[in-house]
């Protein structure tokens, strides 16, 4: 879509301007009750009504017998899914406050059983609705929720109207054959991202609540025919509506008898969500040209349903445009997954953009064609939109100019939305097509973090001044092995837009405050996602938790929180960028005495062996400690063994590789207990692999690093080693593993000849950078992130406390 599209000749401000804060209370509720939102409820004081249920027609029958639901909006039906001792994983704070809901409620014992369906709560009357759509633009028919049941709806101290829904429940009559049941890694991504896009500032459902239940179910993810079993899950999604634009066009399918009911819904959405309209009168003058030919006018207030049909094409406008303003890609954009309040809805395959790609698609199904992709979601925003309107017009609510205007808005809407967003992006005052043609162009040239690289943008200074060869110092984080011919086009870009800041008049500090406020930090990228996942379906539900922390504050820098911000590992790039073929338990021990360290491995080994425990890293570093390994010469220990007490260092003899080495405070070391038969590498490869995370470490701090030669092991710069290696594999299962100098005392390398190598130096990350580095323990987690990055691990990050005891020996697992 571009700016040829058709515009109306009188502009008119969005009847959804003041819908993206989600303050508008449904029934026509005010925000000047804001005092009411001091008083907290009980579960059993929540006001509950059924509007839906009471205003429109219903299935006569209540069995989940999957069938054609005739005649009727819903079907009455009652939670199903098996539950063994359900667990409550996580819950929003802001969602319960919506709902006037104490915290203190989620504390109940019984709240998982209520929020698992298997207790009914009081005042609920549950319900599954009925609906159709177009899926990958052919005609479905009949879906329906086949997994959902609405609770009913919660009208809160400011009258606002608020449907609850778990999704995981049970079968309905829509369920096909399907098992009407969630799994947990779904069920996570979705109450996450509804969280995320509330925060960013997109309009949204929400989530208030994640609930284990005990069981397992079967899944087959990539849809390749090896299906899992996997631990079941049920969300509690919260919205104004869950009105689809499929919930119009089951009725007008059926024709005749059923386009009553396109109308009786029409006038329910309106009555219940779009007041203002209902309320409507002549004088105020909503009369436009089309833009046709002809210069027929559309009088909106003459037709509340034509008014309506145009406020959701408005709607589902700024919905997509802010989408693309942050790089989410919805991935199964289904006209039964669009909703007519413009709220992203059913959280399925989604993804936001790592390196930018117009044409990626988080979606595995929909990789062929490509239909779903970043770059088509505006023209396919216009399809669905087209197809809604046929139903109304099906159901003589619309005619032809007033379809073809609401058509025309979304359009210009979209249109006026995302030239916005794109220039408060950029911190420019007016929008500039022809410089944001050429920065998106040169983001797909190489492949550039979207998130990252506009949030670097902001440390650009308007100085017309600045030698061209710092123009890329702010962004070089993001602009990775560029070759001389790409690394001209963006100084030719940044020239130009350093020129375009200049003359704003905009200081440097005015403008990063501005753009730091449309350009989020933290994004919920996939992998981060199922880092969580992998984490929670051993039991470990802390990263879900941290995650649901750290997205309430995407534009905020959070302290700490560092990590969550880096680039994607390799394996988030492999189709559907969902996960990773392997996952890596982390535990960061800090100063563990090295036969204290010893024992752990062992009995990590031994449990690896017998498939007790994922693979997994130990990340440490040890008080002062020679070692000396299967190879060693006892001679390249240069001083008596009696002199070690007084340097406040032992000596141990193991089973590794290798000769005699240090170990001590500011080293940072990696014990990796991994399983090469699963991972398919050998010893060599493992011990290249080890180097490569070294080297790739050292290159983070401008450090040419590189393997040793000639026989000699460990990492080197020049002929200075910074880096060991010693490894013992014992049925496949590894144990010891690599050691990298940040900033040791190199005195104690002085007392013997350090691997056997004679004549050579020992050096540190400090003494080749000459700077003051980061904290050891960020580059420990650098250092971390380098291992899973080239072995192709997804992290699960453990405390230490699970096992190290207080005075920092191995608990007895």
């Amino acid at each position: 879509m571009d700016s040829s599209s058709p515009v109306a000749n009188v502009s008119v401000d969005s009847l959804a301007d003041d819908f993206k804060n989600q303050s508008l209370g449904a029934d026509g509720g005010l925000d000047d009750k804001s005092d009411a939102r001091k008083v907290k409820l009980t579960l059993e004081d929540l006001n509950w009504d059924h509007s839906f249920v009471r205003e429109l027609p219903g299935d006569s029958r209540t069995d989940t017998i999957p069938r054609q639901v005739l005649h009727a909006c819903y079907t009455k039906v009652s939670p199903s899914a098996e539950v063994e001792n359900p667990h409550l994983v996580a819950w929003s704070e802001s969602v319960a406050e919506l709902l006037d809901l104490d915290p203190k409620e989620f504390e109940r014992p019984a709240f998982p059983l209520l929020f698992s369906g298997a207790s009914p709560l009081v005042g609920a009357l549950p319900y599954a609705q009925c609906y159709g759509g177009h899926q990958f633009g052919m005609w479905a028919g009949q879906l329906g929720d086949g997994r959902a049941i609405t609770l009913g709806e919660i009208i809160n101290l400011k009258s606002e109207r608020w449907e609850l829904q778990l999704k995981g429940a049970g079968k309905t009559p829509y369920s096909r054959f399907a098992d009407g049941l969630a799994v947990l890694r779904s069920s996570i991504r979705e109450f996450l991202c509804s969280e995320a896009m509330h925060h960013l500032g997109i309009p949204t459902t929400r989530a208030l609540c994640l609930v284990t239940t005990g069981k397992y179910v079967t899944r087959d993810m990539f849809y390749d025919g090896n299906p899992k079993e996997e631990p079941g899950a049920i969300v509690c999604r919260v919205a104004q509506s869950f009105l689809r634009f499929g919930s119009y066009q089951i009725h007008a399918s059926r024709g005749k008898e059923d386009l009553d009911i396109v109308r009786a819904l029409a006038d329910y959405a309106i009555r219940h969500h779009f007041p203002h309209i209902e309320n409507m009168s002549k004088s105020e003058s909503l009369s436009f040209s089309t833009g046709n030919e002809d210069h027929s006018v559309v009088d909106l207030t003459s037709n509340k349903y034509a008014a309506w049909m145009v406020e959701v094409a408005e709607r589902t406008a700024s919905l997509v445009a802010s989408w693309q303003g942050v790089g989410f890609t919805h991935g199964v954009l289904n006209t039964d997954n669009m909703s007519i309040l413009g709220l992203t809805i059913d959280y399925g395959p989604f993804g936001f953009l790592d390196a930018f790609d117009p044409s990626y698609t988080p979606n595995t199904t929909d990789l062929p064609g490509r239909r779903y992709c970043f770059a088509n979601q505006p023209d396919i925003g216009l399809w669905n939109i087209a197809q809604f309107t046929t139903s109304l017009s099906a159901a003589q609510l619309i005619d032809e100019k007033e379809a073809n205007y609401a058509m025309e808005r979304y359009g210009t809407k979209f249109m006026d939305e995302y030239q916005a967003i794109m220039t408060r992006k950029l911190g420019l005052p007016k929008y500039n097509k022809q410089l944001i043609s050429k920065l998106l162009n040169n983001m797909a040239v190489d492949k550039v973090d979207y998130t990252n690289f506009f949030r670097l943008l902001s440390n650009i200074k308007a100085d017309p001044n600045i030698p061209e060869d710092e123009l890329l110092v702010p962004l070089k984080a993001v602009l990775l092995d560029i070759g001389k011919e790409r690394k001209e086009a963006w100084i030719n870009w940044v020239q130009s837009y350093v020129q375009e800041l200049a003359a704003s008049g905009i200081s440097d500090e005015q403008r990063k405050v501005q753009m730091d406020s449309v350009n989020p930090k933290y994004v919920l990228r996939n992998y981060l996602c199922q880092t969580a996942i992998d984490s929670a379906e051993l039991g470990d539900f802390g990263e879900v938790r941290r995650l649901l922390k750290l997205i309430e504050r995407p534009y905020d820098e959070q302290l700490g929180m560092e990590k969550y911000a880096r680039l994607p590992p390799a394996w988030a790039y492999r189709p559907g960028g969902m996960r990773s073929s392997r996952s890596l338990q982390v535990w960061k021990l800090g100063t563990v005495n090295y036969l204290e360290g010893l024992k752990l491995q062992e009995k990590l080994v031994s449990d690896r062996k017998v498939n007790k425990i994922p693979d997994t890293l130990l990340s440490l570093q040890h008080p002062p400690t020679y070692t000396l390994g299967k190879r060693r010469t006892d001679h390249n220990l240069l001083i008596p063994t009696s002199e070690l007490q007084k340097l406040g260092a032992e000596l141990h003899y193991t089973q590794r590789g290798g000769d005699i080495t240090y170990h001590g405070p500011r080293q940072a070391i990696l014990y990796p207990i991994i399983s090469l038969r699963e991972i398919g590498l050998g010893a060599r490869n493992y011990v290249e692999r080890l180097e490569l995370t070294m080297i790739e470490l050292a290159s983070l701090y401008g450090v040419k690093a590189c393997a040793g030669q000639n026989g000699q092991t460990g990492v080197w710069v020049v002929d200075r080693k910074i880096g060991a290696i010693g490894v013992r594999i014992s049925s496949g299962i590894t144990s010891h593993g690599l050691a990298f100098n940040i900033d040791p005392d190199l005195n104690y390398f002085k007392h013997i000849v350090p691997c056997g190598i004679v004549d050579k130096e020992v050096t540190s990350l400090r003494r080749e950078t000459g700077t003051v580095l980061p904290s050891d323990e960020v580059i420990h987690e650098q250092l971390i992130s380098c291992f899973a990055r080239l072995f192709g691990f997804s992290i699960i990050w453990k405390e230490n406390s699970s096992v190290l005891s207080d005075n920092g020996k191995v608990k007895n697992l």
